[in-house]
């Protein structure tokens, strides 16, 4: 069962220590907007992973519903902004790569091995 918590301990150290930098003279750099929003969060059985759906270019929105959570395996998922054909075709062969892998060794691929299929992929 999912447990919430009702009492609430913010902690502000981080914006005591912005106030002192900012006090010597020296600022915090500007956030960059990307257009892309993803999220991952650990917790002690997994992992929950969100993103937008929005894509865009410049400042046109070209899609409502683009998908930027990938299937890779039943126990991997990518997430991915920036050129969604390029995300959806890398996914897709390493989706397949994994799926032959894991067809020839009887088990489930592991997020390692697909970590460092990518990796020699996008070495080339």
């Amino acid at each position: 069962a999912l447990e919430v918590s009702t009492s609430c301990q913010e902690n502000f150290e981080n914006a005591l220590l912005e106030a002192d930098i900012n006090k010597l003279g020296f600022s915090s750099p500007a956030a960059r907007k990307t257009g892309t929003t993803i999220c991952g969060v650990v917790y002690k059985d997994g992992v929950v992973l969100g993103a937008d759906t929005r894509a865009t270019e410049g400042m046109v929105v070209a899609d409502k519903n683009c998908s930027k959570i990938h299937y890779i395996s039943p126990n991997v998922y990518c997430c991915g902004a920036g050129t969604a054909a390029d995300t959806e075709m890398t996914t897709q062969i390493i989706s397949s790569n994994l799926e032959l892998h894991s067809l020839s060794t009887g088990r489930l691929p592991r997020v390692a091995t697909a970590n460092r299929m990518l990796k020699q992929m996008l070495f080339r």
